[in-house]
Parts: structure tokens; C-alpha cells; sequence
């Protein structure tokens, strides 16, 4: 009987090691597995890019949304304005604030994966830490981007799934806003670096991807001919009336608050008649600065409550 006992115990034991070692092993292989590493325009790659990256040092700031939405986590940020995002909620509150520059404290990371802009002067130091995915900025637009990094990381029904409900949603905000805003209405969408004052187009984020794109508003035609085609475009305040539509978005942040005021207070201000007519949508910059996914849906709900606010 001692001797049965004895050999159900080695059996059970060698059972659960071989379970055990199967376990590691998919978890070993599925840390390990490496992406397709799809040929994208505007994607290079260094080095052998995981499909399922536990830590990502992230230089390419505009894209943590997207990350985050497709379920890859980031485990530092390079702009303030994600950490202040009220879209990312508390995702990056343990993150470390890094500048590509910062070779030791990037290496310290121990990352699994970099990402980088194409403009970034540091990326032959970075691919030699880590796998570098470096991404050229408006090759793509705003939702052709989720699809791209969907397929490096080889989530596309997470992609398929938010780009539905995105087209749902943005119909929806549309028809509840007919009874506000004529379909022909234009806007300006504004913000402010230090004392200047900048327009923005349809792919420079500030909101011009929620307004001109999704939601399908029109742009004054002073802004169409010298604002899209470069994306940003800086004003003086004395001229800044000529661009300003029936509405205009205005970001304003904690570093920009002083330099709104003084031009709220201008005259060449207050003469303007959307202004007049109080048809200026003051928005949080931090949350309007991107257009990832987060943020376009946190920013369509403040977008239909500050035009319901200005026409009440």
C-alpha cells in the first residue's frame, strides 16, 4: 500500500512539473513571439519587434492613445500633455518621464520594445537597447494609424471594433447637433505657444481631426488655403479676425491661461463677431491636444456639450 501511495505521489508531481513547465513555456513563447513586422508606409523597423511587448518606452507621443487602445501598455512618456490627458485617466501615473537623450535611464528600463519618431536624432543609440519601431508623423491619418499599429501588434479586431463604433458615434453626435449648428457652419480651431497664436487644419491634432474630420464641419477658406497643407500656421493677434469662422475652438492650457486672457481683453478681439456672438468653444488643451482614440472619444462628448452650452 506505501509503496502505491508513494508511486501516485511521484506520478501527481511529475504531473503538475509538466503542467507548471507547459504554463512557462506559453508564457515564455508568447513574451517571445515576435510581430509580423508588416511592411507599412511610414513604419521602419530595427531589430526583431515583439507582437506582445510588456514594456514600451514610448518617444512618439502622439501615439500612447493608440497604444492604450489597442491594450499595449507604455511604461514612460515624453510630453507632458499625455500625462495630463484627462483621456489616459491614471494610465501613466507611475510612468517615467524620458527624453530620447536619456540612453542610461532608457537602458535602466530594460524595455521590451521602443518607439520613436522618424525625426528623432537619437534612434542609432536607441536600436542598440532595444527592438525601435519608428514611425514618420502624417504619413497616415489619424485612423489609418490605429489599423497600422493594429497590425504590427496583431490586434485588428480591437481596431475593427473602435473604428465601427467611432462612425456610429460621430453620426450620432452629428445629427444631435443639426438642431445647434447649421451642417455649413465653419470653425477655427486655435491655440497658443507662450504669447503666439496658432490655427490648426484637419491633422495636426487641438480638435481639427474631431471637427473638420469626423464630425465634417468646413474651415473659413483663408484657413483651407494657408493652414491645411502645413498642418499648423502662426498668426498675429492684429489679424487675427480674418481667420476666425462662425465658431472657433480654443485650446487653452495652465501654461497658456495668461496669454488667452490678454487677448480676450484685446479690442481686435471683442470685434469679432463669432466672439459677438459668443460662439467661442474654450476647451482643455490637454485633452484636445491629441487624436488617438482616447481622446477623440473623451473629446466628441466635450465638443456636443460646449456647442449645446454656446447656444442655450
Amino acid at each position: 500500500m506505501k509503496k502505491i501511495l508513494t508511486a501516485l505521489v511521484v506520478c501527481f508531481a511529475l504531473i503538475t512539473l509538466a503542467a507548471c513547465s507547459n504554463s512557462s513555456n506559453k508564457n515564455q513563447s508568447d513574451q517571445q513571439a515576435v510581430s509580423s513586422m508588416p511592411k507599412i508606409d511610414g513604419f521602419t523597423y530595427y531589430g526583431k519587434v515583439p507582437k506582445n511587448p510588456k514594456k514600451v518606452v514610448n518617444f512618439a507621443y502622439s501615439y500612447t492613445g493608440y497604444l492604450f487602445q489597442l491594450g499595449v501598455d507604455v511604461s514612460s512618456y515624453s510630453l507632458d500633455y499625455e500625462k495630463d490627458s484627462p483621456a489616459f485617466g491614471n494610465k501613466l501615473k507611475d510612468a517615467k518621464k524620458l527624453t530620447s537623450e536619456d540612453t542610461e535611464a532608457i537602458a535602466a528600463q530594460k524595455p521590451d520594445l521602443i518607439i520613436a519618431f522618424s525625426t528623432d536624432k537619437n534612434i542609432k543609440q536607441l536600436k542598440k537597447i532595444a527592438p525601435v519601431l519608428v514611425i514618420e508623423y502624417g504619413k497616415n491619418d489619424y485612423l489609418q494609424m490605429l489599423t497600422n499599429l493594429a497590425k504590427v501588434f496583431d490586434k485588428e479586431d480591437k481596431a475593427k471594433e473602435w473604428l465601427k463604433n467611432w462612425k456610429d458615434k460621430t453620426a450620432q453626435a452629428k445629427e444631435e447637433l443639426k438642431d445647434y449648428i447649421p451642417e455649413n457652419t465653419t470653425f477655427t480651431v486655435m491655440d497658443f505657444y507662450d504669447k503666439d497664436l496658432y490655427l490648426y487644419g484637419n491633422n495636426w491634432g487641438r480638435g481639427g481631426e474631431l471637427v473638420y474630420d469626423a464630425l465634417g464641419y468646413l474651415a473659413p477658406q483663408k484657413v483651407k488655403d494657408e493652414v491645411f497643407k502645413k498642418g499648423w500656421y502662426g498668426v498675429s493677434q492684429e489679424v487675427i479676425g480674418d481667420y476666425i469662422g462662425d465658431y472657433a475652438l480654443l485650446n487653452v492650457s495652465d501654461s497658456s491661461k495668461n496669454a488667452a486672457a490678454s487677448l480676450k481683453e484685446s479690442d481686435v478681439w471683442q470685434n469679432i463677431p463669432a466672439v459677438q456672438n459668443k460662439h467661442i468653444l474654450e476647451v482643455d488643451e490637454n485633452l484636445f491636444y491629441f487624436s488617438d482614440p482616447m481622446s477623440l472619444d473623451a473629446q466628441l462628448k466635450s465638443f456636443v456639450d460646449a456647442v449645446k452650452k454656446a447656444n442655450s
